[in-house]
């Protein structure tokens, strides 16, 4: 991998550090994995005894280097990525691993370990899926950020498709080695670009389409609906909309009431006026972890100038307690103004 060329070469600190450094310099001065365990020992001045301390075996080295250098590599790649949109992120993740080697020994120890990484994957598949998890959660956050840009396509298995353009990436490398033998040019990471984007479903001349409010909201499952009869605006409890404990989170709770005070005192507003939230009282009761949040308003007071509205947040479970099913309750004072009149939403169908 070219993910070999962020090797650590500080001074290690540690006695695992130090076969680990000693294992890459011999992979760089000869390419080759099938060094013994007391060649790893006689060039780090220790014991025998000191490396089964720390490795059972030379494989398990072997392991820990690429692992260590994965994760460093990964690590930095991440903050390169951090502020890029997700195309221009794909293309910097590929240029790294494709990136030339910067010497033969850089060339070396990398041709020797992406031989190892093949082997490990047909003989220890648990293990390689260990060491190429960074890569894989870095591609997965990616692409995940692709989709939500509007640029890939939104129906895309996020986790099956960034390990395939990963799978893609790492063994182009091989394919690279070829020249111009197999297809009359070699294989460079702008052919890798090219055909991940569009796998993907990029098209660089369309830009990301831009979501009404009807349609974002519809995204995370917000819509009408109704409760025992009355007017609610609804939310599913799914993994896109709970906070760290499990629970709806309590910023989209806030919006849910919002929203179906706004949608409900529709119907109150004159020609020639609009409302706008003034002010609301969140008094949150309890958490919701699955099921459906109904948010159903009631008017407390209309008048010309305001809207004052009661909204309790209430779930789906008919038989319990009526005090159990109070999620959260909330006082909504809505402004009226001059302006056009809002017409509803057009939802989009479920």
């Amino acid at each position: 991998m070219a993910a070999d060329n962020e090797v650590d070469e500080s001074e290690p600190t540690t006695r695992d550090a130090r076969f680990i450094k000693t294992a890459v310099e011999i992979l760089r001065e000869t390419g080759r994995t099938d060094f013994t365990v007391q060649e790893v020992v006689a060039r780090s001045k220790t014991s025998l005894r000191a490396f089964y301390q720390h490795f059972s075996s030379k494989d398990e080295l072997l392991i820990a280097l690429l692992e260590r250098t994965m994760a460093q590599s990964t690590q930095a790649w991440r903050a390169e990525t951090a502020g890029l949109a997700s195309t221009e992120a794909i293309k910097l993740i590929i240029d790294r691993i494709s990136a030339e080697p910067e010497s033969s020994t850089q060339d070396s120890l990398n041709r020797a370990m992406n031989l190892y990484n093949q082997h490990l994957a047909e003989t220890r598949p648990r293990d390689y899926a260990r060491v190429i998890a960074p890569l894989h959660d870095l591609l997965r956050d990616v692409i995940q950020r692709g989709i939500s840009e509007g640029i890939f396509r939104p129906n895309l298995d996020v986790a099956p498709a960034a390990a395939i353009v990963m799978q893609t990436v790492l063994g182009a490398l091989r394919l690279h080695w070829l020249g111009a033998e197999l297809t009359g040019a070699p294989i460079d990471a702008a052919h890798l670009y090219d055909f991940c984007v569009r796998a993907l479903g990029a098209d660089e001349n369309v830009q990301p389409e831009t979501l009404t409010l009807a349609e974002l909201f519809n995204q995370i499952g917000m819509r009408p609906g109704s409760r025992n009869g009355e007017f609610a605006m609804t939310i599913p409890v799914s993994p896109q909309v709970v906070n760290t404990s499990g629970a709806l989170q309590g910023g989209l709770i806030a919006t849910l009431i919002d929203v179906a005070g706004g949608q409900f005192g529709l119907d109150y507003l004159q020609d020639g006026t609009t409302m706008t939230t003034a002010d609301m009282n969140i008094r949150y009761l309890r958490p919701i972890r699955q099921g459906t949040a109904y948010a159903v308003p009631r008017m407390l007071r209309g008048g010309r100038r305001a809207l004052v509205m009661q909204v309790d947040v209430l779930t789906d479970e008919d038989g319990s307690d009526p005090r159990e099913q109070l999620l959260a309750t909330a006082t909504v004072n809505f402004a009226v103004i001059n302006g056009a009149t809002p017409t509803l939403p057009d939802w989009p169908q479920a």
